[in-house]
């Protein structure tokens, strides 16, 4: 009986597709490693709020991603880090079934959001809805910016921008002293994630109508374009480290290893090209870009939290 339970449930743990957690989570984290430092204090009631958030928000965008990229999901043998779940494809959940499930857990999040304002955040049910309406938007009418183009914007605006904001809110209750320019590179990081995560499916999306940022621009650009972001992403979170403390030693540590990994992209970059024959290069490529980009999130939480404690 237990295996059989555990049977059913997993097709709905990999179509959340956990592995895929940190794109949400180290945003949340991120805003809220901000708001300790901030306000010197963090309340552990409201990071669970936004663990709880996290992953409900995680399982309803990719969910409905799934539904609507069904046909195209079908056809795609190319993908790598990418291309959905595969749950419908491979027979483990329908469409439909996804869909309902996803309307089950905008539900849950709403609910969520009104219990954080009767805890004292009375902006949480707007932000919940507006992440509802960018994670339907993504993939669904009257939107649907992945298959109309400028999904990788709807990406950057979700995960860097607002995503921060509810994790900074959540633990302040206010969005004053919020530094806003700090959300720039985080942005950049986003905008690249959308591209590098969309370079292995660009036959697929262009045979199946999709204008995703490979296809608009042709996999070398939109590679050499997501590389040319990271490092200005960085760039960038040295500029804004420098400022906001003098420990150099820390500042190193955050940017050098990411900014080496990126000049180690460039070696596969020269081979990024459409074609079989080129997959190993787009692969190496996405996994160096792809480990820069966790590094460059991971190091600046954990610098922020590490700040935020001496503060407390």
């Amino acid at each position: 009986m237990a295996h059989a339970k555990l049977s059913g449930l997993l097709p709905w743990l990999i179509a959340a597709r956990p592995m895929a957690h940190a794109m949400i989570a180290l945003p949340l984290l991120w805003g809220q490693a901000l708001a300790l430092v901030a306000i010197a204090s963090f309340d552990w009631f409201w990071f669970t709020y936004c663990l709880m958030f996290g992953v409900l928000c995680q399982a309803y965008c990719l969910y409905l991603n799934d539904y609507a990229d069904e046909q195209l999901d079908r056809s795609n043998q190319e993908y790598w880090l990418s291309g959905g779940s595969r749950v419908i494809p491979e027979g483990l959940l329908t469409g439909d079934k996804l869909y309902q499930a996803a309307i089950g857990l905008a539900v849950a999040l709403i609910i969520l959001s009104v219990t954080a304002l009767t805890a004292g955040r009375p902006w949480s049910p707007l932000l919940v809805m507006i992440a509802l309406v960018l994670g339907w938007t993504y993939s669904l009418t009257p939107g649907r910016a992945s298959y109309r183009g400028y999904g990788e914007v709807h990406q950057a605006v979700s995960c860097g921008i607002l995503l921060p904001v509810i994790g900074f809110y959540a633990q302040t209750g206010s969005l004053a002293g919020f530094p806003w320019a700090g959300l720039l590179p985080l942005f950049l990081v986003f905008f690249s994630s959308n591209i590098i995560t969309a370079l292995p499916d660009a036959r697929s999306d262009s045979e199946g109508g999709k204008h995703s940022y490979p296809v608009r621009y042709g996999l070398k650009r939109a590679a050499r374009h997501a590389l040319v972001l990271l490092l200005a992403a960085n760039l960038t979170v040295l500029l804004i480290n420098l400022l906001w403390s003098s420990d150099l030693l820390m500042t190193g540590m955050l940017v050098i290893p990411p900014l080496v990994l990126l000049v180690c992209a460039m070696s596969p970059l020269a081979a990024v090209q459409a074609g079989p024959e080129a997959r190993p290069a787009v692969r190496q490529f996405m996994m160096l870009t792809i480990s820069s980009q966790a590094w460059l999130m991971t190091a600046w939480t954990i610098l922020l939290f590490l700040k935020g404690q001496t503060l407390v």
